[in-house]
């Protein structure tokens, strides 16, 4: 029986690398891995990634997802792989999630090319929490260089589509973040960005680019810098492989939070592209508690914890190539 105050005792004094008696507060849960642009170091429509089977998650399966972790989870990122809005159920599960258990955090991150006006109605009347819009530049020219496909104008008039809907129902939500990956060629644009975020009265967030996503797990950092070293950045402010010496030492994720793709998958974290491949088990067929406790989950810890080695559990060669910056 799950008991929430139990659950928080557990999650705070106890670290051992097998099975835990608490289960994770935040979680990812995937509307689909369909993406309309084509971003160059994303995997979702990368040719060599074509094996991955692709999809959008139903309203269905997500009640029958969310009722299993609605008496732990705090906190729901409502994307992982993909545009959330191409899916035509979120407005739903936003709904559901707010009726069910109004107390859940939900984010989303989005390009925001894709979202219309039913789904601008619902992400501000049912209360998403946190609204990140992806935009990497203040102008096309910039822009277009990462977000293939993309218009920076369309993004523009789509945020101040929310901010009109959130004045026209008197809500406080979302919180608007504009979310801005600082890559080589758009550098010289980070303050013009931050400049009109401040006028349209929005936050403003710049952080540094991933190397490829799809692969930088299966490769030593050095080979994925030395591939994608044309967009690295060079303001080091930025750049998060400077100093590749003091990356990443340990990975928490297994113990703290946990990613399910569109057709139920479970996977350990959001790095992590072909969920089929690597998956820990699967929650339209299993319980929380028989994945989170499963044996490659618990085999994963082991791993992470220099316990134990398996080559088939995709932890261990995370950790093989220095678990990346993610």
């Amino acid at each position: 029986m799950y008991v929430p105050l139990l659950n928080s005792i557990f999650k705070s004094v106890q670290k051992k690398p097998g099975t835990l008696k608490y289960f994770p507060s935040k979680i990812s849960i995937e509307t689909g891995n369909i993406c309309n642009l084509c971003c160059p170091l994303c995997p979702t429509n990368s040719d060599d990634q074509q094996q991955v089977k692709k999809g959008l998650m139903n309203i269905d399966d997500f009640k029958i997802i969310f009722d299993k972790i609605k008496p732990f989870v705090k906190t729901i990122d409502l994307f992982n792989w993909g545009e959330p809005f191409l899916n035509r159920d979120i407005g739903e599960m936003i709904e559901y999630v707010k009726k069910e258990k109004p107390s859940v955090r939900i984010f989303i991150d989005s390009n925001f090319n894709a979202i219309d006006d039913e789904h601008i109605e619902a992400i501000v009347r049912h209360g998403v929490d946190v609204l990140k819009i992806s935009c990497d530049g203040a102008t096309q020219e910039v822009y277009q260089q990462y977000r293939k496909g993309g218009s920076v104008t369309k993004v523009m008039e789509n945020v101040e589509k929310v901010l009109k809907k959130k004045h026209e129902l008197g809500k406080e939500n979302p919180k608007i973040i504009w979310k801005y990956l600082v890559f080589k060629h758009n550098e010289g644009e980070v303050e013009k960005a931050r400049q009109k975020a401040a006028e349209m009265g929005i936050e403003f967030e710049a952080s540094g680019m991933r190397v490829d996503c799809g692969k930088e797990i299966f490769e030593p950092v050095q080979a994925s810098v030395e591939r994608d070293k044309e967009w690295i950045p060079e303001d080091k402010e930025y750049n998060m492989y400077t100093d590749l010496a003091s990356g990443k030492k340990i990975c928490e994720k297994p113990w703290k939070t946990t990613t399910i793709n569109w057709n139920g998958d479970v996977v350990a974290c959001g790095a992590i592209y072909d969920c089929e491949g690597h998956k820990f088990g699967n929650l339209l067929k299993q319980s929380f508690e028989e994945v989170w406790n499963g044996e490659k989950y618990v085999k994963a810890r082991k791993i992470i914890a220099g316990m134990e080695s398996d080559s088939n559990i995709i932890c261990h060669t995370c950790k093989e190539n220095g678990y990346q910056f993610f």
